[in-house]
C-alpha cells in the first residue's frame, strides 16, 4: 500500500479502491461522494463475484474517511477478518466481500512541471548511436534487462485508469535503471504535458521537479539521450527517453545510484523501456476505450435505464431526447435535488451516434477549488473535461454552484477541442441545474452561457407529480437489490405502499432509492414494514382505505406500449424507436398483448 503523505492538504488528497478477487486485480479512481458495489451491472462499482449480492454495500466518503454500510448482502462483510455491518475502511486495511478482497489506496503525487528560465542551462547532451552494435553477450544487469525487456510479454491487471499502468512502468524503469527519481507522461499535441506518474524513492510524497527544458529537448530530438543541465543549486544528469512516433509521451529518470550505468549501455537500456512502455500504455488506452463501450452496451440492461422507460412523468422528455440525440446542441436539465439527471443525460448519450465516444461526469458540488479547476479545465497530472470526452459527452452536475466565470470558461472549452487524428472532436455539453424551472435557471446564468443552452433547457418533474411512479420504481429498485439472505424476494409490506406513495419526497429518486436501500438491510428476510422504515417516513400518517392494486409489470408494459403507439399515431418503427427496442421484439410484444 501506499503511505499516507503527510504533507498533501485533505482538499487535494486522491483516492482509489483496490479489488482483488479470481485472481485479478482491478483499481477504481474514487471520484465523488458515495458508490454502490455488487454484482448488479447498474452499480457504481460491480463486483464480478457469484458470491456477491446485486446490490450489496455502499460506501460513502466524508472528508478522508470512507464509510462502508451492508445492505443485507447473502454473505456478511469482514473488515481485517471480523464481521461488521458498517464501519470505516482505512488506508491499509481490508474488506471482505464474498470471495473479493476491498483495500483504499491513496494516490501519490504528481510532479511539477517547472517553467523554463534561465537558471536551467543545458550543459551537455548524449544520444543513443544506432551504429554502435551493442554486444550480444554483455553481462551486465543494464544488459541483461534490455534483453529481456526486448523478448517481454506480460498483461497487466483490470486497471482503473491510464496511471495505473504508468505507474508500475515507472517503477520498473527506475529500478532497472539504478535511478532514484523519475517521471512518465503524455506530450500533447498543443504542447502541454500530461503527467501519468512520478515516483521519488527517496522522499516518498514530495515533488518531483521537471524543467519545461527537458519536455521540449525530448520533442526536438526524438531519440534516447542524456540530457546534463545546470540548475539552482545543482547540476543533474537526466535519462530522456521519448515515447512514440511523435513523440506522444517521454519517460524521464534522474538521480543514479552510484553503480548505476551510463553512456550508451543506458541509453540502448532507455530505450528497450520507452518501446515496452509506449506498447504497454497503448494496449491500456484500448482496454479502457472497450470499456467505456461495454458500460455502455450495459447501461441498457440497467435499473436506471428500466426505471427512465418505466416512469410516466419523464416519457416527454424522453422523447425530447431522442430528438435532440443527432443534434449537437448543449442541454441543460433542471430538477430538485435527486431527480435522475445524471441518468438522463446518459440516455441522451446512447441514444445519438455519440454513443461510442466516452461519458463523462463531474461533480461540480462534490469539487472545489484547484480540485476543481483541474477536472474541468486540466493541469500537470489530468487532461481538461472536455479533452476527456472528446466526440462524447459531458455531463457536468451542480452546474450552478460553478462561478459565472468559470461556467463560461466551460462552455467555452467546449468548442476549442481540436479534431483528433479519427475525426473526433468538441463533446455535448450536458449541465445539471437545480431549481424547479429552466427559465429561471437560464436568467441566473450569465448571458453568454444562457444563450448556449437557451434550445434545449427542459424541466425534470418532480417525483411527488407522479405518485404511480413512487411504486413502480420501488419495485424495480428491490428487484434490482436481489434476493434476501435467505433467498426469497423482497416484498414491500401494504401499509409502507401506502406510505411510500403518501410521501413528499424532496430527495426525489436519488432519495426512494437510499430509502428502500435502508429499509432492505434492516428487514433482513422479512418483508419491509414500517418499522424498517427511516423515523421521519414511519410516523407518516396514511390513509385508512385499502389502496388500488398495484399493476403487475405485464400490465404496466402493456398500458405503457399502448399509450406510444397511440400517441405516434400507430407508427411501429418510430415506436419501436422510442421504446429503444427492436422492431421485431415491438411485434412480438404487440402480438402477446393483443394490441392489434
Amino acid at each position: 500500500m501506499t503511505d499516507p503523505i503527510p504533507s498533501q492538504t485533505a482538499a487535494l488528497r486522491e483516492f482509489r479502491l483496490v479489488i482483488f478477487g479470481d485472481g485479478t486485480v482491478r483499481t477504481v479512481p474514487l471520484h465523488g461522494q458515495r458508490w454502490t458495489l455488487g454484482r448488479a451491472p447498474d452499480t457504481q462499482i460491480p463486483l464480478r463475484d457469484p458470491t456477491v449480492s446485486r446490490k450489496h454495500l455502499i460506501l460513502e466518503r466524508r472528508g478522508d474517511d470512507f464509510h462502508f454500510r451492508d445492505l443485507g448482502g447473502s454473505n456478511p462483510l469482514l473488515l481485517d477478518g471480523r464481521v461488521a455491518h458498517e464501519g470505516t475502511l482505512a488506508v491499509g486495511q481490508t474488506l471482505q466481500v464474498g470471495l473479493t478482497r476491498l483495500a483504499i489506496e491513496l494516490r501519490r503525487r504528481r510532479a511539477v512541471v517547472v517553467p523554463p528560465s534561465d537558471a536551467t542551462i543545458v550543459l551537455s547532451r548524449e544520444v543513443i548511436d544506432d551504429e554502435a552494435q551493442a554486444s550480444p553477450t554483455a553481462t551486465t544487469l543494464a544488459a541483461i534487462a534490455r534483453r529481456v525487456l526486448e523478448r517481454l510479454e506480460w498483461t497487466f491487471a483490470d486497471l482503473g485508469e491510464l496511471t495505473d499502468v504508468a505507474e508500475p512502468l515507472l517503477d520498473l524503469g527506475l529500478n532497472l535503471t539504478q535511478r532514484r527519481r523519475g517521471v512518465l507522461g503524455r506530450l500533447l499535441p498543443q504542447g502541454g504535458f500530461e503527467m501519468l506518474a512520478s515516483l521519488d524513492l527517496q522522499r516518498l510524497g514530495g515533488d518531483v521537479e521537471i524543467p519545461e527544458t527537458v519536455l521540449h529537448e525530448a520533442r526536438r530530438l526524438n531519440r534516447p539521450n542524456l540530457l546534463t543541465s545546470r540548475e539552482p543549486g545543482r547540476v543533474v544528469e537526466r535519462l530522456v527517453v521519448p515515447l512514440g512516433p511523435g513523440p506522444d509521451g517521454v519517460l524521464v529518470l534522474e538521480d543514479p545510484q552510484v553503480e548505476a550505468v551510463g553512456g550508451q549501455e543506458l541509453l540502448r537500456l532507455g530505450r528497450a523501456l520507452g518501446i515496452v512502455a509506449w506498447h504497454r500504455l497503448q494496449e491500456a488506452n484500448e482496454r479502457l476505450r472497450l470499456r467505456e463501450e461495454v458500460q455502455r452496451l450495459r447501461f441498457h440492461d440497467t435499473t436506471a435505464h428500466q426505471a427512465l422507460l418505466a416512469s410516466a412523468r419523464l416519457q416527454p422528455l424522453r422523447l425530447r431526447l431522442r430528438e435532440l440525440a443527432p443534434g449537437e446542441l448543449g442541454v441543460l436539465l433542471t430538477g430538485e435535488p435527486g431527480t435522475e439527471q445524471e441518468e438522463l443525460a446518459r440516455y441522451l448519450h446512447t441514444a445519438g451516434s455519440r454513443s461510442r465516444r466516452p461519458f463523462v461526469v463531474v461533480d461540480g458540488q462534490g469539487l472545489a477549488g484547484p480540485r476543481l479547476q483541474a477536472e474541468l479545465f486540466g493541469d500537470s497530472t489530468r487532461s481538461a473535461a472536455a479533452l476527456r470526452a472528446r466526440g462524447g459527452t459531458l455531463f457536468v452536475a451542480g452546474f450552478d454552484t460553478l462561478a459565472a466565470d468559470v461556467q463560461q470558461r466551460l462552455v467555452q472549452s467546449i468548442d476549442q477541442v481540436p479534431i483528433d487524428d479519427f475525426g473526433f472532436g468538441s463533446p455535448r455539453l450536458v449541465v445539471g441545474v437545480t431549481g424547479s424551472s429552466a427559465q429561471v435557471a437560464l436568467a441566473r446564468l450569465p448571458r453568454p452561457v444562457a444563450e448556449y443552452f437557451q434550445s434545449a433547457a427542459l424541466d425534470i418533474p418532480p417525483l411527488r407529480s407522479a405518485p404511480s411512479d413512487v411504486l413502480a420504481l420501488a419495485e424495480l429498485h428491490l428487484s434490482a437489490l436481489g434476493s434476501t439472505p435467505d433467498g426469497s424476494p423482497r416484498l414491500l409490506g401494504e401499509r409502507v405502499k401506502r406510505i411510500l406513495a403518501a410521501h413528499p419526497w424532496p430527495g426525489n429518486a436519488a432519495e426512494l432509492r437510499a430509502v428502500l436501500e435502508t429499509a432492505s438491510a434492516n428487514a433482513g428476510n422479512q418483508p419491509i414494514a414500517p418499522r424498517h422504515l427511516p423515523d421521519e417516513l414511519a410516523e407518516i400518517p396514511v390513509p385508512s382505505a385499502e389502496p388500488q392494486p398495484l399493476p403487475t409489470l405485464a400490465e404496466m408494459e402493456k398500458r405503457y406500449i399502448a399509450e406510444v403507439l397511440e400517441r405516434l399515431g400507430g407508427n411501429r418503427a418510430r415506436a419501436a424507436q422510442v421504446l429503444d427496442i427492436a422492431s421485431s421484439t415491438l411485434y412480438d410484444k404487440i402480438r402477446k398483448f393483443e394490441l392489434g
